[in-house]
């Protein structure tokens, strides 16, 4: 018997709940071929191997996404916390930011999209709920803060959970809303940075962290999401954290320029 024989006899043996969730994530016909058939692995190969070997780079990459934005925005609270102070971050721009993930969010569910293609906007707009929160309590508007809260969750609730909840039509007009919301949020974080010569508070790990996401997203939403509002979105999003990892490797360490004023005075 060959490898691929013996390969193939194991591929062909799985567990039904293994086989389940792989035909969840990769359809019926791109799990026969890279999974029980393993097609990469025999000669010649079939015409199906291309476009599902896409698809699976896509998943891993969708997937990786998810996981890697459930910590994305640790270090932006950490940083807040350990300094208590809002320096060099928008409040205007997280909060429109925030509204932005949420509108998001809310068309990706509607529409059924697979989860490895939104997931992020989820945890993302959990840290930028608590970014915004540690924002206001540190510029001194902590009753601003507490009440902001049930405002924001029973917003989200009906948006995302409530059954039958908004039209899809509804759902999409937030989604375009999303993108001048977008263009909005990362708007006042540029000018702040350019007019203080200095980031702040706001951490490089995010940044950096935050334009890979949205690169790789943009590629994950070609191979999935037949939608051109949906790409619109991700890559002005790609383009605009590329303007803030721009500022980021420019004005790495400055002293901002107030402080720098205060100095010379």
């Amino acid at each position: 018997m060959s490898l691929v024989s013996t390969i193939q006899k194991m591929t062909r043996s799985l567990p039904a709940p293994v086989e389940q969730l792989g035909e969840s994530i990769l359809g019926d016909k791109c799990y026969a071929v890279l999974v029980r058939d393993v097609s990469f692995l025999t000669l010649p190969y079939p015409a199906a191997l291309a476009p599902c070997a896409k698809l699976a780079l896509s998943k891993i990459i969708g997937i990786g996404i998810v996981f890697a934005s459930s910590i994305i925005k640790l270090p932006q609270i950490a940083k807040l916390v350990s300094s208590s102070s809002a320096a060099g971050v928008s409040i205007a721009g997280t909060a429109l930011e925030t509204a932005s993930y949420l509108g998001m969010l809310t068309y990706a569910v509607g529409a059924g999209f697979p989860f490895s293609t939104y997931g992020e906007q989820a945890f993302l707009w959990i840290q930028d709920v608590a970014v915004l929160l540690l924002l206001l309590v540190y510029s001194g508007r902590s009753a601003l803060a507490v009440g902001v809260v049930p405002v924001v969750m029973a917003t989200a609730y009906y948006l995302v959970l409530s059954d039958p909840g908004p039209s899809l039509a509804f759902r999409a007009t937030l989604q375009a809303i999303t993108i001048p919301l977008n263009l909005a949020s990362k708007i006042p974080q540029i000018i702040t940075i350019f007019k203080n010569k200095s980031t702040g508070q706001l951490s490089a790990v995010s940044v950096f962290a935050y334009m890979g996401g949205s690169v790789a997203r943009v590629f994950t939403t070609l191979q999935e999401v037949d939608d051109h509002i949906v790409l619109a979105g991700v890559v002005l999003s790609a383009l605009l954290n590329g303007v803030l990892v721009v500022q980021m490797v420019m004005y790495w360490g400055a002293t901002p320029a107030a402080d720098k004023d205060k100095k010379e005075k």
